[in-house]
């Protein structure tokens, strides 16, 4: 991205908010908004393919190049999981001045605590099995420590890392297309509200902008005074991430530019840099989750449903939960948590409160939880990568003769030597192997997607991705793996040593 890439997403951008004003239902326009889906709906639909190369990928290759990658994953699993259970104290801070919402109502009945441990469970019974996304980041997980760990998976890993850097590669050549994406998604904003519910619409975007922007400016001053990266540097990754989260909608969407922009901009590490907003892509939804509460008290009160703080308060851990594990889609925040908050305040109407609820939760609401999400990944990179990442461990540097400390980094190892790669024949079966382990990891998750590519979710069967996640890499090992020469000339060695 060019220096004056947020000058440029910014005049798309308003560029399409002026025409959805101006022209709201003229049907040239309507269509100029509709192209802009097409792009992130295919993201959408290759999600789960995508956050699986790209997920094994950066851990075979941290744990390859680092000594102690399995401190550091956990630093930025536990950096996650704090930074949601703080973001949602924080929003419930500001509810009551924003909303008026009472401390307590007498006149409603709690869930109880029996009814909320169902209520969670039951959430929890489903999501593995319904959510292929997750399943997706469980096997990518797996997949990449034993690719990272095991010498004798290194051909995966060499696999796995050819993979996503294939697939950065491609979305780096389609970057010029993202401002025009933004403005074309922009025209939907002022077009698709009609005066009913507009109000309440209005508000609670002015007090998600209001909570969101505050909190942002906090990320930013802790950014700078924790870490050692510049105002400038700090500033162009914020304003280019920022701005393009907001006009996509969605975490998926923005992954290429935010991968790219915290390497180039924010100056971190590569292997930093990509473990840290991969992982941030499927688990950090925090402002989605202030979204979250705040589109709750809205939907309850255009319903006319009465409730109080006490209710906001039971719903903040399994909406803090839940975060770690709704999809990155354009209003995936909403169409996921929202039949869970249904059932948790016991609303009479179930499916009245969803479709009201994910009416709400769209538009501004989803772009300015994106910013801030996609935004808050690279910090929590940049925390890692200057307060608990050594300045002399890094990818390729080899480590000095004399005995190294603890955390000294060891060579690039999936880099070393020249490969050689399988026979034609094996090839060939990984091509095949890839293009089923593709398929399966596709199949369930393309519901969600391209309308056109629907159809392929109308097979699928429990697990799929799971058994797509083991045919992908194995595929891949054959077509872009192979025998380092190093290695051979070990065994060969070995074997020509004689033997008494």
């Amino acid at each position: 991205m060019g220096a004056n890439s947020p000058v440029r997403i910014l005049g798309c951008l308003i560029a399409g908010l002026l025409l959805g004003i101006a022209f709201p239902t003229n049907p040239l326009v309507l269509w100029i908004a509709q192209s802009g889906t097409w792009f992130p709906r295919t993201v959408v639909t290759f999600a789960t393919a995508i956050i699986f190369i790209l997920m094994s990928a950066a851990l075979a290759k941290t744990l390859l190049s680092h000594s102690r990658a399995s401190r550091f994953l956990a630093i930025i699993v536990t950096l996650y999981v704090v930074m949601g259970a703080v973001s949602l104290l924080y929003v419930s801070a500001w509810i009551p001045l924003l909303t008026g919402l009472p401390l307590s109502r007498p006149d409603l009945p709690l869930p109880g605590l029996v009814g909320w441990v169902r209520g969670i469970l039951l959430a929890f019974a489903t999501t593995f099995t319904e959510q292929p996304l997750l399943q997706v980041l469980v096997a990518a997980s797996i997949a990449g420590a034993l690719a990272g760990s095991l010498r004798a998976l290194q051909p995966t890993a060499r696999g796995l890392i050819r993979g996503g850097d294939w697939i950065l590669r491609g979305f780096a050549k389609l970057l010029w297309y993202y401002p025009i994406m933004i403005g074309c998604l922009a025209i939907f904003i002022p077009s698709r509200f009609g005066l009913y519910g507009l109000a309440i619409y209005g508000r609670t975007s002015l007090n998600l902008a209001i909570v969101a922007l505050v909190w942002s400016g906090a990320m930013l001053l802790l950014v700078a005074a924790v870490t050692k990266r510049s105002w400038s540097q700090i500033w162009k990754y914020f304003t280019t991430v920022y701005m393009t989260g907001f006009g996509t909608g969605g975490s998926y969407d923005t992954l290429a530019v935010n991968l790219l922009s915290a390497e180039r901009d924010l100056g971190l590490r590569p292997e930093v840099a990509r473990v840290s907003i991969v992982l941030g892509t499927v688990l950090n939804k925090n402002v989605a989750t202030m979204a979250v509460l705040l589109v709750t008290v809205s939907t309850c009160a255009l319903l006319k449903l009465r409730i109080s703080m006490t209710e906001i308060a039971v719903l903040i851990p399994p909406v803090m939960i839940l975060g770690l594990e709704s999809p990155g889609i354009p209003g995936g925040a909403g169409v996921f948590m929202s039949p869970v908050i249904a059932s948790l305040l016991v609303v009479p109407d179930p499916t009245l409160f969803v479709t009201t609820f994910v009416t709400l939760y769209s538009g501004l609401i989803p772009m300015l939880a994106t910013a801030g999400n996609t935004t808050d990944d690279g910090f929590v990179g940049a925390i890692v990568n200057d307060c608990y990442i050594r300045e002399d461990t890094y990818v390729g540097r080899v480590p000095p003769k004399a005995d190294p400390p603890s955390e000294a980094p060891v060579p690039d190892r999936h880099v070393e030597g020249n490969v050689t790669p399988y026979a034609t024949s094996v090839r060939l079966l990984g091509i095949v192997l890839s293009a089923i382990g593709f398929w399966m990891l596709v199949a369930p998750q393309a519901r969600l997607g391209l309308s056109a590519l629907r159809w392929l979710s109308t097979a699928t069967f429990p697990g799929e991705a799971l058994v797509g996640a083991v045919l992908l890499p194995m595929g891949l090992t054959a077509v872009l793996g192979g025998r380092s020469e190093g290695s051979q000339r070990v065994q060969s060695e070995a074997a020509a040593k004689p033997t008494r």
